[in-house]
C-alpha cells in the first residue's frame, strides 16, 4: 500500500506517517516546508515531496509520482492565519482540495481521506447536539473553506466515484504547536507547564472546549481509511473528543496535579471569549463514527497530559 499525506510535516500528518511506516507501508509526504525534525526517526523510510497545494501542477506531479492507494489530505491554513490572509487560505484550502480531488480522479486513486473541523458548524447553531447532520453555518474563513471541501468531496464521490470520506476534528492537543488559534490554549497550558514557563489561559475557567489528543486524531484517520466502503454511510463524521469535555479550569487543575509548581493563571481575551461563549452548553455526538467504523478515543484528560510530557521528554527534536 502506498499513501500520500498532504501537510505530512504537521503534527497529525507526521504522526500518521509514523504509524504507516510502523505497518510497513510506503509513505509519501507532501508539504510546503519539509521538516526533518517532525519526521525524526522515520526520515529514511518516507519519501518527501515539496510543493504548494494551490499549484495544480505540484499536486498532479505528487499524485502521479506516488501512485497512492489513498490520499490523506491534511494540509490547510488554520483559523487565525486564514482570517488574517484570506487569499492564502483560499489558495491552500479551497483550491487545494479541488486539486487533490481532481488529481485523485485523473489518476484513479482509490480513496481520499479529508481532515475537516467542527468549525464548519459555526456558532449559529440550532439545538444543543452537534452530530454529523447538524446545521453547518461557519463564521470563520477556515470553517468556510473546510465546509466547501466537504461538499466538493461529496460531489466527487457521487459524480466520479472517488471514495471520499472525512472527519471533523475538535481542537487538537499536542506538543510543538506554534500557530495561534482560538483553542490553542489547550495545548499551550500543558506545554508551558512541562517546560516550566508561566502561562495565562486566554479564556475564563468555566469555558468548555471539545479536545482530542493528536495520537487519537491520527488513529481516527487510520480507522476511517480502513473501513469498508459500504459501511461508510455518513461520509463526513463529527468526532467528539475526550469525554467528559474539560473546562479550562479542569484542564489547569489536571495539569497542576501532574506539575504542582506550574505557573498558570487566567487572562481572558475578548476574541476568544466571544467565540467560545457562544458554544457553551453544546454536546458533540460521534455515534456514527463509533457504529460505522469502530471509533473510540483512547486518551483521557490525565493520560493525555502524561503522554504529552513523555513525548517532549523522549523526542525533543520533533517539537522544537
Amino acid at each position: 500500500m502506498s499513501v500520500l499525506i498532504t501537510g505530512g510535516c504537521g503534527l497529525i500528518g507526521s504522526t500518521l506517517a509514523k504509524m504507516f511506516v510502523e505497518r510497513g507501508e510506503q509513505v509519501w509526504v507532501f508539504d510546503r516546508q519539509i521538516s526533518t525534525s517532525r519526521l525524526s526517526g522515520i526520515e529514511e523510510s518516507v519519501k518527501t515531496l515539496r510543493g504548494d497545494l494551490g499549484n495544480f501542477s505540484h499536486v498532479l506531479q505528487a499524485v502521479k509520482e506516488s501512485a497512492p492507494t489513498a490520499i490523506f489530505h491534511l494540509g490547510a491554513v488554520l483559523s487565525i492565519p486564514a482570517n488574517d490572509d484570506p487569499p492564502s487560505a483560499f489558495s491552500s484550502n479551497v483550491e487545494g482540495i479541488f486539486h487533490v480531488l481532481e488529481a485523485a480522479r485523473l489518476f484513479s486513486t482509490a480513496r481520499v481521506v479529508y481532515s475537516s473541523t467542527t468549525a464548519t458548524n459555526g456558532i449559529d447553531i440550532r439545538g444543543t447536539v452537534i452530530d454529523d447532520g447538524a446545521l453547518q453555518r461557519p463564521t470563520t474563513l477556515y470553517g468556510t473553506t473546510k465546509l466547501f471541501g466537504e461538499l466538493l468531496g461529496r460531489f466527487y464521490r457521487t459524480r466520479y466515484g472517488v471514495d471520499f470520506r472525512a472527519v471533523r476534528f475538535p481542537s487538537i492537543v499536542g506538543p510543538g504547536a506554534t500557530v495561534e488559534h482560538v483553542s490553542i490554549y489547550n495545548s499551550w497550558v500543558i506545554e508551558k507547564a512541562i517546560r516550566g514557563e508561566p502561562y495565562d489561559v486566554f479564556v475564563e475557567q468555566h469555558i468548555r472546549c471539545p479536545v482530542l489528543y493528536f495520537k487519537d486524531a491520527a488513529r481516527s484517520l487510520l480507522l476511517l481509511e480502513a473501513a469498508a466502503k459500504e459501511t461508510v454511510q455518513a461520509v463526513c463524521y463529527t468526532l467528539a473528543g475526550i469525554d467528559p469535555m474539560p473546562s479550562a479550569g479542569e484542564l489547569v487543575a489536571a495539569v497542576r496535579d501532574r506539575f504542582p509548581h506550574a505557573a498558570l493563571g487566567f487572562a481572558p481575551k475578548a476574541f476568544a471569549m466571544e467565540y467560545h461563549s457562544k458554544l457553551q452548553g453544546l454536546t458533540f455526538d460521534d455515534g456514527s463514527a463509533r457504529r460505522e467504523w469502530g471509533w473510540k478515543p483512547e486518551f483521557t484528560l490525565r493520560s493525555m497530559i502524561e503522554d504529552f510530557s513523555a513525548e517532549l521528554a523522549d523526542h525533543p527534536e520533533r517539537f522544537k
